[in-house]
């Protein structure tokens, strides 16, 4: 089967400006919660920033929805009393930081209803020359991971 070509065209013309541009930083959210404490809220986007003051928001909800957002400001959605958003916060992916974005991939993800395997694509994959930065449905959420390897799968190139 082939991939979303509507994915596909959404995620060539967001990332076009982005291909050759170097990521200096991320931004991600924070939920506060009744006691006060803060964690990480992978339900609103990841907004990732260039050299050149260009950005992307990504975010992956239900079971493959994609949303792609430009510019630099944070989504309108958020509380601002209950939502913060953090430079760099998550220490496993901070190895994308200062790296040229070559191109972006879509990839299948795995999702099976009883015996039957259902055809969905789920994968974000953000090539960096010598590691791959992937976002991905975490079931309604993003999911983020850095690989030093190509991950295994079927991805269709998308700039």
């Amino acid at each position: 089967m082939a991939a979303d070509v509507t994915k596909v065209d959404a995620i060539r013309s967001h990332f076009a400006p982005l291909i050759g541009k170097r990521i200096i930083r991320y931004r991600t959210a924070e939920l506060r919660h009744e006691d006060g404490r803060w964690s990480s809220w992978p339900d609103l986007p990841i907004r990732i920033m260039t050299d050149d003051s260009l950005s992307i928001g990504i975010s992956w909800s239900c079971f493959d929805d994609l949303a792609l957002t430009h510019g630099d400001n944070d989504p309108a959605w958020s509380d601002a009393a209950t939502t913060r958003w953090v430079d760099n916060g998550i220490d496993a992916i901070n190895g994308c930081l200062g790296r040229v974005i070559l191109g972006v991939s879509l990839g299948r993800g795995q999702m099976a209803i009883g015996d039957s395997e259902i055809e969905i694509w789920t994968r974000l994959l953000i090539d960096l020359g010598d590691c791959w930065l992937e976002i991905f449905n975490a079931l309604d959420e993003n999911g983020y991971c850095l690989h030093d390897e190509l991950p295994p799968g079927e991805f269709v190139t998308c700039g």
